[in-house]
């Protein structure tokens, strides 16, 4: 669990990668233009060492910055610090004839971007070290070249090392943004995961009770209002298969089946005459099956709870955009949809909503005494 909740993020990451390319493109511009326009500009007590050392240093500087860039191997720094405390200790030959230093040389531009740069590619052990050896070079070199001033050169020291340790902790800052950054992404991520998981257990919910709805309870509800007696011979067929339907799990199959049987198979159940209209067979995902056989089911059993008639029509039919369209009608008592109460499962749950999860809607015409019209509509796409 430590190792994970160590690991970088996308964004700490992305961060790290352009600091690095930055600090190393940043580091090489500095060495070369500070040291080529140093050596052409103010003259230096072995000017052929100078400039050997210069050219020297500022090749292997781009060379460093073309390795960083592709992978750094671990040998890479180690050797970067050697050359670097080399340049320090040349002074005594690349310097000007009178060092006061009390200034800013070319040398000291370099030591400085250098000990910057290397707190933003190497963890912080490495990087006080390496920071720590360059400074104590770069001193070294001083008291050499000049053993009588040298001393001037250790408030510089102390800068190099104020500005490493400062380097250090911008890095640090930098990289603790990108990590706030990546475990707001990951807060958010776990947030709408969990949101997934509830919609997804609330719509298996919800698929249960309008399954419970259209089957079991629609059932009993005729059986308790005398709509059909207890001794109608289809009935025990029907109880079976409504414990069946509520016990099953919510079909999610995308695989086309053939819709006009299954809705056939749905209206037998029903003690209804169905007036079957069909233009073609039009196969559709079980899913999209289900949902609109279940739809049949509770218009139907509407029809015989309500409408006082016992004939309806069923239409399956494609429209002009491909998709299908299954209306469910009837001439019996009709209803004013306006005064339903959106409360009413059958009507905003079983029919409205069941299509409506599976991407499709439903409309519902009715008027007292003109029949009830049921309208379910799958658009294919």
């Amino acid at each position: 669990m430590a190792d994970h909740a160590n690991t970088p993020g996308s964004a700490e990451r992305e961060l790290v990668r352009l600091v690095l390319r930055f600090s190393v493109l940043v580091r090489t511009l500095v060495v070369c233009l500070t040291s080529l326009t140093s050596v052409v500009s103010e003259p230096a007590r072995e000017p052929l060492v100078t400039w050997l050392a210069v050219v020297a240093f500022c090749g292997w500087s781009v060379w460093y910055a073309a390795a960083v860039r592709r992978g750094a191997p671990r040998w890479l720094v180690p050797v970067d610090v050697v050359l670097l405390s080399g340049i320090c200790l040349a002074q005594v030959w690349t310097s000007v004839p009178e060092p006061a230093f009390d200034g800013t040389t070319w040398l000291l531009a370099t030591v400085s971007i250098i000990v910057v740069a290397y707190q933003w590619h190497v963890g912080p052990v490495v990087g006080a070290v390496a920071s720590v050896v360059v400074v104590v070079a770069y001193l070294a070199g001083a008291a050499i070249t000049a053993p009588d001033t040298w001393t001037n050169a250790l408030p510089l020291g102390l800068w190099l090392v104020a500005e490493a340790v400062l380097s250090r902790g911008v890095s640090v800052l930098v990289r603790r943004s990108g990590r706030r950054a990546d475990q707001l992404v990951a807060r958010e991520e776990q947030a709408r995961r969990d949101a997934a998981v509830v919609a997804a257990r609330r719509a298996d919910e919800q698929e249960y009770l309008a399954a419970l709805h259209d089957t079991a309870s629609a059932t009993l509800l005729m059986v308790g209002t005398g709509v059909v007696t207890s001794g109608e011979p289809w009935l025990r067929a029907q109880a079976a298969r409504d414990l069946d339907a509520v016990g099953s799990a919510p079909e999610r199959s995308e695989q086309p089946v053939d819709l006009v049987n299954l809705l056939r198979d749905t209206a037998a159940h029903v003690p209804l005459r169905v007036t079957w209209r069909t233009e073609d067979e039009p196969r559709v995902p079980a899913v999209v099956a289900a949902a609109l056989c279940h739809g049949v089911r509770e218009a139907l059993t509407n029809v015989v709870r309500h409408a006082g008639v016992d004939e309806a029509t069923v239409t399956v039919r494609r429209d002009d955009e491909g998709g299908v369209v299954v209306e469910v009608c009837d001439k019996g008592a009709g209803f004013d949809p306006d005064r339903v109460s959106d409360h009413r499962y059958g009507v905003t749950r079983s029919l409205v909503a069941r299509m409506a999860r599976t991407g499709g809607r439903t409309r519902i015409t009715s008027r007292p005494g003109r029949g009830t019209a049921v309208r379910m509509e799958w658009s294919g796409a």
